[in-house]
């Protein structure tokens, strides 16, 4: 198998640095990237003495989710140093930009979760493909450089929280591959499949677009240059911001105009 148990911890020694003892969140869906990310944790976790709490949040939008939940934690429960938890989306469910509401209702669930069990690293499985269709839904939108850098590896989720995706230049297909290899149970979102959405309309097209040479991996790498530019951007607005600054109020902040006159209108619109 492309790759290794020891290649997914040489990524997480790049990315986090977590004492023993510590608590970690894991997202887990059910679906391969998520159950092949919790296998892969709880081996690396396990000998560091770092605990692992997985969280399967049941969004009550298909008759079969509670039993594909109950599932997750069945296997969870066969994995050392796992602790599972399903939550649970409860209220009334919008009728129109359902995904969209979902993802915000997960994230505000999952955040409260962790708070609960003190853990400040949130482990999700985006992968390459994610990343590919992420970059292709904002080209359609007409983004800008930020927008087109893609997902970044570790990202805030809220003053003290972060995002970790360890798997983004993993594709999914070896993440099944792994699965499959493991014994590892999966299932399979029929949401995925439904061509009322936007990423499976895109992934219907994916062997279209693989012909004219933009397969997920070229568009992965093409989110990452864009990743960097977009960090030096970051970096020089952030010391122009510094420099052209005279005097922090209460109700807002006082430039030096001439010395914002004088720098790029990117680095301005950044500033302001």
């Amino acid at each position: 198998m492309a790759f290794s148990q020891k290649d997914f911890n040489d990524r997480l020694s790049r990315l986090v640095s977590i004492q023993a003892g510590g608590v970690i969140a894991c997202a887990v869906s059910g679906g391969p990237d998520s159950m092949a990310l919790l296998y892969l944790l709880s081996r690396w976790a396990e000998p560091r003495g770092i605990k692992v709490k997985a969280f399967t949040v049941d969004h009550g939008l298909r008759a079969e989710s509670a039993d594909e939940a109950r599932g997750v934690a069945h296997w969870a429960a066969s994995l050392p140093n796992i602790d599972h938890e399903i939550l649970h989306w409860t209220g009334d469910k919008p009728e129109t930009r359902i995904l969209e509401e979902a993802r915000a209702a997960r994230y505000a669930l999952l955040a409260d979760a962790m708070a609960r069990h003190g853990a400040r690293y949130l482990f999700v499985a985006h992968h390459q493909d994610d990343q590919a269709e992420t970059f292709l839904i904002r080209l359609a939108k007409g983004s800008g450089l930020d927008g087109l850098s893609g997902m970044r590896a570790l990202q805030s989720l809220d003053e003290d929280k972060w995002i970790v995706r360890p798997l983004l230049d993993m594709p999914k297909a070896d993440l099944v591959a792994m699965c499959d290899a493991s014994n590892i149970p999966y299932v399979c979102d029929p949401t995925n499949e439904n061509q009322r959405y936007l990423r499976p309309r895109l992934r219907a097209a994916q062997e279209i677009l693989e012909e004219e040479g933009l397969s997920s991996k070229r568009l992965s790498v093409t989110a990452k240059r864009l990743l960097r530019a977009r960090e030096a951007l970051e970096k020089l607005s952030d010391d122009l911001f510094t420099a052209a600054l005279k005097d922090r109020r209460e109700d807002g902040f006082v430039f030096d105009a001439r010395m914002l006159k004088g720098a790029h209108e990117e680095l301005v619109l950044r500033v302001m």
